[in-house]
C-alpha cells in the first residue's frame, strides 16, 4: 500500500472543498469520515465546507451531537464537529432539511454559519474543485 502526502502549500490559490452530509443521528457510522476529511482539508489551508442536507441536518441540532457516540464506548459526535470547528471548518445547513427535521433555526448549534435552500448548494457545487457525500 502506498501513501500520497499532499502539503497546503502545493495547492492553487485555495482549493475549495464541498462535503454534502446527508446521513444523520441514525446512522452515526457514517458520520466521522466527512468531519475527519473537512478537518484535515482545513488544517492543509483547503477552504472546507460540510453543508447538512436530508438527515444531515439533525447533526446539528442543540445537544443533539453530544448524546451520539459512532461506537459503544466511542467518542461523542460533539467531539467531531468540535474539532472541525476549530480547524475553521465552515458549517451550512440546507433549509428544506430543516422543514423535514420540524427544526427551526434558534434549534441550531450557533457555530452554523448558514442555512440555505437549493439554488445556493448548486452554486457551491459548481465553485467546489472537490465536492464528496457521506
Amino acid at each position: 500500500m502506498s501513501y500520497r502526502l499532499v502539503l497546503g502549500a502545493d495547492m492553487k490559490e485555495q482549493t475549495k472543498l464541498l462535503i454534502i452530509q446527508t446521513s444523520g443521528l441514525k446512522t452515526p457510522e457514517r458520520i466521522p469520515a466527512g468531519f475527519f476529511i473537512a478537518t484535515t482539508a482545513a488544517a492543509m489551508n483547503m477552504d472546507a465546507t460540510i453543508v447538512f442536507t436530508v438527515n444531515g441536518a439533525t447533526i446539528v441540532e442543540k445537544k443533539a451531537a453530544e448524546k451520539i457516540t459512532v461506537k459503544e464506548g466511542g467518542t461523542t459526535l460533539k467531539s467531531f464537529l468540535d474539532q472541525a470547528i476549530a480547524a475553521g471548518v465552515k458549517l451550512m445547513v440546507c433549509h428544506q432539511s430543516l422543514d423535514l427535521h420540524d427544526l427551526e433555526p434558534d434549534n441550531l448549534i450557533d457555530e452554523v454559519e448558514e442555512i440555505i435552500g437549493a439554488a445556493a448548494l448548486l452554486d457551491m457545487t459548481l465553485e467546489a474543485d472537490i465536492i464528496l457525500t457521506f
